[in-house]
């Protein structure tokens, strides 16, 4: 019996572009994967520290006299339980007394019959009321150790008097909570109440509790459930703080999901480019298999199977470099110190199962339109092979695509519209599916503006490249096809670049210019006394740019809150605010107010309030809103008509701009912390701060934070889609073998083969390219007003620098893309036109 030998289409060395980006398109949903793992991890063991040591909750309402009680409330008594302690939500500020750097630390009971080993990694529990345990995280920000000293403030202490306390134990921090969780301060009965206060922190609704060992708690919780008080398991109890904790991560796990389909599509695309051109490349080898009797069938399951492999391999290769990528930077990040600890990867179920199954649908499905025209080829072929088509209409494809571009673009602009105007979660949804589907249908008719836009450029090209740059032209334009394949991996990573470029500019644009609109001026300080120099002293912090002189009074306007006016000059308004422009509409008799604040007091734009003066006598005020400013601004002159000499001082200052010399080593918490210790110095009483740039430079980080993030998933993305570039380049030279070898037996140099296809990639570069700047820009545009749109009014901003520096990259990623192709090409034999083969 004749042994049965698998058919070989295709080498595995030509799908290695197809593995690459499988592998890259894998790993990167591995990532995603383990990175929620991680958050969840994290999160998760944040949630759990506070219940240490217990198996109970007890929940219990109090009434207003135990709120304001000053002396410790009684533990709730329940059947069963051993021992009751109450759950903090206390917060401490303490302050290094070696070298005065301070942190916020979040406060935590100890059980009452805790011990140094069970509860400690070093020293001992306190023993006396100026002792104190810190968890390592805690320490680390303080940079202490044991034995040293550690200051509870006056301002923040709960006696109105600093109070000292030595580090007599170090406590670890809670296990998986690598993203760092707050660090805590453990409270025992010996320091809880020079920590907490007189009530020792009992003024809570909510109590821990252990029962002996050998019992069931979920048996306690049920007995005791009753009126008043509520108990549960810990474990319950766990689950649903693990949960609210999680549910301010759902917004960005749907962004990364965003990008992980992003990454996925793009694999797709540049997946089923290489296999239609591997296809395409083997048409005689087809056909000879139909000659010699094989079946439509055998042929499809002979694609199938290259495809199955190749998915599988890209999958397991994507799936451990994945895991290796995450644990390196878990190793980098705790070497540096970004982390709080070595963790070891979570690997689950889901982190090695998506990846491989995504890979292998994707690489699938992207091979079912190739393997349907591989089923196509006749035997005749084997003998005549076709030339490249050159059919010029629309057909199917281009009809169906020029259905979904249409299709598409109605349902971004409604959805768009819908977001603005309201449900905005329903109006995202349609805008991203109408998105999808009008890029989809882009690709679809690709094929159709290939030839026209590259004949537009190619005509440019060939008057500064020559004659190798004309033929390229020629070449792009005479098999649509092979180049609408190449066009399509560079258009999709220009799309994603320009769109998110256009998008986090304006995104930053429009949020800078509402927190211009709301909170001006960086910091305002009111104090009921202050001395003669106040200014100077605020103006004389490091980190400050300036600071002006200002004065407050409150005015009744019929509601039930007074409204606070400041009054500043229009030169004070000009040296502090980030919006210099508002000084101009400052007039006397008017008050400057935004109009969530107009909202708040019940008054419209233009109307005339009337207010008492300093003698008695009525004084109007004319309202004009300003944007969302959220305080009322009025002259110098028309405040001393309404206060006289009743005025509460006030000092106006402005932040110095972060990255400058000012600031060179001053975060804003150090800035805010050195204003308040300024504040507290003799000649300033009763002060209170309002620190507008806290808020301004939070939201500049926390912006730069995930433009950082989303570029990083894009790279991959980028990444994926340059693979294709190179990977159709180099079998579109295989494919026209017998072209590069007739053209170097027609005296063509290597030199010229070499920069024919260095011009025919830099013109797929740049058709890809300004289609996709053009395409990015609009989904930019309307993106972001479907996201921002129905909270801030969006300012567009278009990144013009950004923009041109996307198109150069992208023509040189398309000349370098065309290097090895171009050596291969070179190296054609010229008898090679003769042999026909492949």
């Amino acid at each position: 019996m004749a042994r049965r030998t698998p058919l070989k289409l295709t080498p595995l060395r030509r799908h290695l572009a197809a593995v690459l980006t499988i592998a890259l398109s894998c790993a990167f949903v591995t990532i995603m994967v383990l990175a929620g793992n991680l958050l969840q991890a994290s999160l998760a063991s944040q949630a759990s520290q506070q219940y240490d040591g217990a198996d109970l909750e007890i929940s219990r309402s109090l009434t207003d006299e135990q709120f304001s009680s000053e002396q410790p409330l009684a533990a709730p008594e329940i059947d069963g339980v051993e021992q009751t302690w109450p759950l903090l939500t206390n917060y401490l500020q303490l302050t290094s007394e070696a070298d005065g750097g301070s942190a916020f630390l979040s406060a935590a009971m100890l059980p009452p019959s805790a011990t140094a080993e069970q509860a400690l990694t070093e020293g001992e529990l306190p023993s006396a009321a100026d002792e104190v345990v810190l968890d390592t995280a805690a320490a680390e920000a303080l940079e202490v150790s044991l034995g040293d000293t550690v200051t509870l403030e006056a301002d923040v202490s709960p006696t109105g008097q600093e109070a000292s306390f030595t580090v007599t134990g170090l406590a670890p921090t809670a296990e998986g909570s690598v993203f760092g969780g707050t660090p805590r301060v453990l409270v025992t009965d010996a320091d809880a109440a020079a920590l907490l206060g007189p009530t020792e922190g009992t003024l809570t609704e909510t109590w821990l509790a252990s029962v002996p060992e050998g019992t069931d708690p979920a048996t306690v919780a049920e007995a005791a459930s009753g009126g008043d008080i509520t108990v549960r398991s810990v474990e319950e109890a766990e689950q649903e703080a693990t949960s609210e904790l999680t549910q301010g991560s759902a917004g960005l796990g749907m962004i990364l999901a965003v990008f992980v389909v992003i990454a996925l599509f793009t694999s797709a695309v540049v997946i089923a480019n290489t296999f239609a051109v591997t296809i395409a490349q083997r048409t005689r080898s087809l056909a000879l298999l139909r000659t010699l009797g094989a079946t439509r069938g055998q042929v499809r399951r002979v694609v199938l199977r290259e495809s199955l492999l190749v998915g599988v391999l890209g999958s397991v290769a994507g799936l451990l470099g994945g895991h290796l990528l995450v644990q390196g930077a878990l190793a980098v990040a705790d070497a540096v110190g970004w982390l709080d600890g070595l963790m070891i990867v979570p690997v689950g179920l889901w982190s090695v199962l998506l990846p491989v199954i995504a890979g292998v649908a994707i690489t699938l499905a992207a091979s079912l339109a190739p393997m349907r025209a591989a089923t196509r080829v006749a035997p005749l072929q084997a003998l005549r092979p076709e030339p490249p088509s050159e059919r010029r209409g629309l057909g199917a494809r281009g009809v169906i695509g020029i259905a979904a571009v249409v299709v598409g673009v109605l349902a971004l602009v409604g959805g768009t519209l819908l977001a603005v105007q309201g449900p905005a979660t329903l109006g995202v949804l349609l805008a991203m599916a109408g998105g999808v589907v009008s890029f989809t249908g882009v690709l679809l008719v690709l094929i159709v503006l290939t030839r026209p836009l590259s004949s537009v450029i190619g005509r440019i090209m060939g008057r500064v490249g020559g004659l190798p740059a004309r033929v390229a032209s020629a070449n792009v334009a005479r098999n649509p096809r092979r180049s609408a394949a190449t066009i399509s991996a560079l258009l999709i990573g220009t799309t994603l670049m320009t769109m998110m470029a256009v998008g986090a500019r304006t995104a930053e644009a429009t949020l800078t210019s509402e927190l211009d609109s709301r909170r001006p001026i960086d910091l305002v300080v009111s104090a009921e006394e202050m001395p003669e120099d106040g200014v100077g002293q605020i103006a004389g912090i490091e980190g400050m740019d300036g600071a002006e002189p200002a004065a407050r009074t409150d005015i009744d306007v019929g509601v039930a809150e007074p409204m606070t006016l400041y009054g500043a000059s229009p030169e004070a308004v000009r040296e502090t605010s980030h919006r210099a422009g508002m000084a101009e509409e400052m007039e006397d008799g008017v008050v400057l107010l935004g109009y969530e604040r107009a909202d708040r007091f019940g008054v419209t734009d233009g109307q005339t309030l009337q207010a008492e003066g300093a003698d008695g006598t009525p004084q109007e005020l004319r309202v004009q809103v300003d944007a969302n400013l959220t305080m009322s601004l009025v002259t110098p002159d028309t405040l001393e008509q309404i206060a006289g000499d009743g005025a509460t001082p006030v000092v106006l200052g402005d932040f110095a701009d972060p990255g400058t010399a000012e600031r060179a080593d001053v975060d804003a918490m150090s800035l805010v912390n050195a204003i308040t210790e300024q504040t507290t110095t003799s000649g300033w009483s009763e002060v209170s701060t309002d620190v507008g740039g806290v808020e301004r430079e939070m939201y500049g980080q926390l912006l730069d934070i995930l433009l950082g993030i989303v570029i990083a998933l894009l790279a991959v993305a980028v990444v994926v889609a340059l693979v294709g570039v190179a990977n159709t380049l180099s079998l579109g030279v295989v494919e026209r073998t017998s072209e590069n070898a007739l053209l170097r037996a027609l005296g063509t140099t290597r030199r010229q083969m070499r920069a024919m296809l260095g011009w025919e990639g830099v013109l797929l570069a740049a058709v890809g390219a300004l289609l996709g700047i053009v395409i990015g820009s609009a989904y930019g545009v309307l993106g972001i007003n479907a996201l921002l749109g129905p909270t801030y009014p969006v300012a567009i901003t278009i990144p013009w620098g950004q923009v041109g520096l996307v198109l150069l990259l992208a023509v040189l990623a398309g000349g370098a893309a065309s290097v090895l192709p171009g050596r291969a090409a070179a190296r054609t034999a010229p008898a090679a036109a003769l042999a026909g083969g492949e």
